[in-house]
């Protein structure tokens, strides 16, 4: 597959005074690669740097922050004085000198956000409290309005100093911009409420500014959210009109997505829920306005993209997370090289992160280290025999090979360690095509594999890493429990009692389901898969209710439960018969031998994440 393959993926459009290449576009991702005070950093650069190098037809960086308190997150990167006008410019220049060209997104968090972080009180078009920080915000004042439309329009001159080739005002997700839109959050009574015309001139207001001081072909994006999923929130309709109005006004393209954090979760979806989601409701949204339209929703294969353009239903692709994943994705698919791409697989580490120190990403751990993977060759090679198939064996041997070590791989069975047997719930399929990409990027680094695992460490390596194995011990319980992670290895079936509180019971319980069985999980925490993001839950508790599952929580004690006497099957997470984080349930390879280092295993994507990043490391030193 090439780019002959995907040829509307491929083809050129123009917005404004910019001929794209092809429709590829990385869209805004906030990192937090940016510093405190909200400057452009080494890693801003180098993260987006890279993206506009590896064949995207768009890069749209992540939002700026247009006043003082404008920080939706801590290190959320800044465009409010003419004082971070050269380092926009120095991560302008990064992203172009790589071929794409690249817009700013600009934004105010509004009630969205905290003031122990922004130093600054909380605004929005109502004095209504976010149901998830629930800080309640100062209603802005009419006549300070105007003000804080010229916010907007001074960060997007700024922008336009600094080089960028134009700008996407944030106008989704529930922050300031979105808040005015939505009746879900604007309550005013004076011009700028009350009927969408009203609660449109903020944002058409600000439009006016920016086409007023920069031009007429000024490339100008907006990013609504077509559906909130909340009362009195934005829906198709409102959306076709927004999408008209900004047109009307000189917008070149909407980009449209969906959510608010209330139902964040629509929006960050996970491993297990469809690729492009949200591309059918970008298409009833492109069909009733005169411009192009940006579509989001888990892109993660070109192929779904492509059908989309093919369908009408967008007119460029924003691989967000793919991205992430793989910097150089649309640049392998053209030159033939599509099996080579590092599948996202929607564990969403890169945004539960964001708000802390920085993203990283287990399949990626060169997110934001990107000149720190550029290694020069070791001047003492050496043999390393890595054990095992896990995510950090995999990655332990791709950066040993890449710094010019001699490593060979050894396992026997399914690639990927826990991963494999993650891969075997439905709709995780994508798991097993990460941990192949994780295999391909290690063998095209040079590592040798063998499908044999040794009775003793190799004589001849001089360094040997091997996997601990996650073998849950025996624990108090019905005779005939078994561990989750047996019912996903096996194919057992029958009345089933699933009692714990993680993820891996509770896709333990979703197999169980799908195989035909009646299940019960009881968890002992206040909700399922409590160890795991909260988008896991919400798809478990989906597919397990559409089953006829029966799901308790705050279960004290799960053995005196009626369902434990019907059971056919006991079936044990984390708490009755199992602890990721206890020692003694994981055990060294049963070979014998020298060892020199172990790695670890993990079955949910933090802890996952650790073992990959613990793994870099251990390579690196080496």
């Amino acid at each position: 597959m090439d780019a002959d393959s995907y040829p509307r993926l491929f083809s050129p459009l123009r917005l404004g005074r910019l001929e794209l290449a092809n429709r590829f576009v990385v869209p805004a991702l906030t990192t937090n690669f940016g510093d405190l005070g909200g400057q452009v950093t080494d890693e801003v650069c180098g993260y987006l740097g890279r993206r506009g190098a590896g064949g995207f037809g768009l890069v749209v960086c992540e939002n700026f922050g247009v006043q003082a308190g404008a920080k939706a997150l801590p290190r959320m990167l800044m465009a409010h004085e003419d004082r971070y006008i050269p380092g926009m410019a120095r991560l302008a220049a990064a992203v172009k000198q790589g071929g794409a060209p690249v817009l700013a997104q600009i934004n105010h968090p509004g009630r969205q956000t905290k003031s122990k972080f922004t130093g600054h009180e909380l605004v929005a078009p109502s004095a209504i409290p976010c149901p998830i920080n629930r800080e309640m915000p100062r209603a802005l004042d009419l006549d300070e309005i105007p003000e804080w439309e010229e916010y907007y329009i001074r960060a997007a001159e700024r922008a336009a100093e600094a080089g960028f080739d134009g700008v996407e005002i944030h106008a989704a997700h529930g922050y300031l911009v979105a808040g005015f839109l939505s009746s879900y959050t604007n309550t005013r009574v004076d011009e700028y409420g009350g009927p969408l015309e009203n609660r449109c001139r903020f944002l058409l207001n600000i439009v006016d500014g920016i086409r007023n001081r920069l031009g007429p072909d000024f490339p100008l994006s907006v990013r609504i959210s077509a559906r909130e999923f909340v009362p009195h929130g934005l829906d198709v309709a409102e959306a076709i009109e927004i999408g008209r109005a900004v047109a009307d006004h000189g917008v070149d393209v909407l980009s449209v997505s969906v959510g608010v954090y209330l139902s964040f979760n629509k929006l960050s979806m996970v491993t297990g829920e469809p690729e492009g989601q949200w591309l059918d409701l970008a298409g009833e949204v492109k069909a009733g306005i005169p411009i192009p339209v940006m579509g989001v929703g888990r892109l993660v294969r070109a192929s779904v993209a492509e059908q989309g353009l093919a369908a009408g239903q967008i007119d460029l692709a924003c691989f967000g997370r793919a991205s992430m994943a793989d910097a150089e994705l649309p640049a392998k698919i053209r030159s033939g090289r599509e099996s080579e791409v590092m599948a996202c697989m929607g564990c969403n580490i890169c945004l539960g992160r964001s708000s802390r120190p920085e993203s990283i990403c287990p399949v990626n751990p060169a997110i934001g280290r990107e000149a720190e993977f550029e290694f020069a060759a070791t001047a003492v090679p050496q043999k390393v025999a890595v054990v095992g198939s896990s995510f950090s064996a995999l990655t332990a041997a791709w950066v040993a090979a890449l710094r010019g070590h001699r490593v060979s791989l050894h396992f026997n069975g399914a690639v990927g360690g826990l991963m494999a047997l993650r891969a075997r719930v439905p709709g995780n399929a994508v798991i097993a095509e990460t941990a192949a990409a994780l295999l391909g990027r290690a063998l095209a680094a040079g590592v040798e594999v063998s499908d044999q695992l040794p009775e003793a460490a190799p004589e001849a390596a001089d360094v040997v890493w091997a996997v601990r194995e996650f073998r849950p011990l025996d624990a108090a319980g019905p005779q005939r429990a078994v561990p989750a992670l047996a019912v996903l290895a096996g194919d057992q079936s029958g009345r089933a009692l699933v009692v714990g509180d993680d993820l891996c019971a509770a896709e333990a319980a979703v197999v169980l389901a799908q195989r035909g069985s009646q299940v019960t999980l009881l968890s002992p925490a206040r909700d399922i898969a409590n160890d795991a993001h909260p988008g896991f839950r919400e798809v478990c508790r989906r597919r397990l209710e559409a089953a006829g599952a029966d799901i308790e929580v705050k279960v004290a004690e799960p053995f005196v439960h009626p369902a434990t006497a019907a059971a056919d099957l006991v079936v044990l997470g984390r708490g009755p018969a199992a602890d990721w984080d206890e020692a003694g349930n994981w055990r060294l390879p049963e070979f014998g031998g020298r060892v020199s280092a172990y790695l670890d295993d993990a079955y949910e994507a933090g802890l996952l994440t650790r073992t990959v990043y613990d793994a870099v490391a251990l390579a690196r030193a080496l």
